[in-house]
């Protein structure tokens, strides 16, 4: 099972959804011809090609056909954008193994990019003239599987901080919590009868538990690998305070991503959550953001980083390849980028986008500065997929039981 659900599943967004009038961004799509796999003497007319993808939501839908039709046009070829539903990985492997992938194809970056790069059925997008110029390493880093570049990163997400701006001054909270004993004391102090002080999924089974851990681990310097290691200690005595304090309500461990829900009624002061949340116009409150805070002031903040990027199938025609991969350049324009940042509710992978996307969005700051470091989950490969559960199972036993952080680990870890 991989560290995070579709995002699909995780957010309900309505055709419209977006910053609409809050937001004066003019950006269109795919304006811009590629200039590395393009510039050559290869003439692409009469080209086509198939993209598939699987976030079937609006506005991100509508918008990647708008992106490819427009980057097709561009480079004189043509283009049919299919769109997915049920399980993707499983037709995504389906399809390798009856040598029938599409052209192009939108991957995560925690599971398929590698299950595919694997089987040797995604060309090195190196060879075709695609370089990682304008993305951080740890983003670049998403795309590459053995050293080689099997995915074009476009779009990224983490995990930060989001506040009820009402709550936090009624119980005067002025400095927002930078260390896990300042995050206690906010919650603590924005705890009352009416609503609890933080909203975080405690449930197993459906990966939104391990998810939210995981950069409370990372923050408070813990190795992920490594299941007793002191991070991950200081991580689950931060849920059992928050447990004890009251401001996390003991039936936490029912919930899962639709723990949000507690948060976005007004339930509950402090959540954590995605960046899709950013084009949320449902909410009745104004709200805040701020990074995952650190385990102490000695630590430093980090998320993990799931990325989505275009990968191109090996074909035996050489220009069809290098069609698809100018296709996926081109679809990676910083304007789409900011474009889909703005009304889908992503991170752009390009940094400069990222920037152009704070200067529009604000809020989006806590979830672009932890990028640059960042922790790549696959780097654990499918070792994640234990360890994820091991860390559920000690959360629950040491919440529900009242065991030790430490005990509760050990006992995880040998079980």
């Amino acid at each position: 099972m991989s560290i995070f659900r579709t995002r699909s599943s995780r957010v309900a967004l309505s055709a419209t959804a977006g910053l609409a009038t809050a937001l004066l961004f003019t950006g269109c799509a795919g304006t811009t011809t590629p200039t590395s796999s393009s510039d050559d003497d290869t003439d692409f007319s009469g080209v086509e090609l198939t993209v598939w993808n699987n976030i079937d939501f609006d506005p991100y839908q509508t918008l990647q056909k708008e992106y490819f039709e427009q980057c097709a046009d561009d480079l004189g070829i043509t283009v049919d954008v299919q769109t997915l539903s049920g399980d993707y990985t499983t037709s995504l492997l389906q399809a390798a193994s009856s040598k029938s992938l599409p052209d192009v194809a939108l991957l995560n970056t925690d599971t398929q990019l590698p299950q595919l790069a694997a089987q040797g059925v995604l060309a090195d997008l190196g060879e075709l003239g695609i370089t990682t110029d304008g993305l951080a390493d740890s983003v670049a880093d998403l795309g590459t599987y053995d050293d080689a570049l099997y995915g074009l990163p476009v779009q990224v997400e983490d995990y930060s901080i989001f506040y009820n701006k009402a709550l936090f001054e009624e119980a005067g909270i002025t400095d927002l919590p930078t260390t896990f004993d300042e995050l206690i004391a906010a919650a603590k102090a924005t705890t009352s009868a009416d609503h609890y002080g933080i909203a975080l999924p405690g449930i197993a089974g459906d990966g939104s538990t391990s998810s939210y851990f995981l950069p409370f681990l990372l923050s408070a310097g813990g190795d992920p690998a490594e299941v007793t290691s002191d991070g991950a200690v200081a991580a689950i005595d931060l849920y059992k305070t928050l447990v004890a304090d009251g401001s996390l309500s003991k039936e936490f461990v029912n919930w899962g991503w639709d723990g949000i829900d507690q948060w976005k009624s007004g339930k509950a002061a402090i959540t954590v959550s995605g960046p899709w949340n950013l084009v949320d116009t449902s909410l009745g409150f104004e709200y805040g953001t701020f990074p995952i805070p650190a385990g102490t002031s000695a630590d430093k903040s980090s998320v993990g980083l799931l990325g989505y990027a275009y990968g191109v199938a090996v074909q035996a025609d050489e220009k069809r390849e290098k069609a698809a991969a100018a296709l996926v350049e081109c679809r990676a324009a910083e304007e789409n980028q900011i474009d889909t940042a703005v009304k889908g509710g992503y991170v752009p992978a390009l940094t400069s986008a990222q920037d152009a996307f704070v200067e529009q969005v604000p809020a989006a700051e806590a979830f672009v500065t932890p990028v640059e470091n960042a922790f790549n989950p696959a780097s654990l490969g499918t070792e994640w997929n234990a360890l994820q559960q091991k860390y559920v199972d000690a959360l629950q036993n040491a919440t529900v039981n009242g065991v030790s952080a430490e005990e509760a680990l050990t006992k995880a870890d040998q079980g």
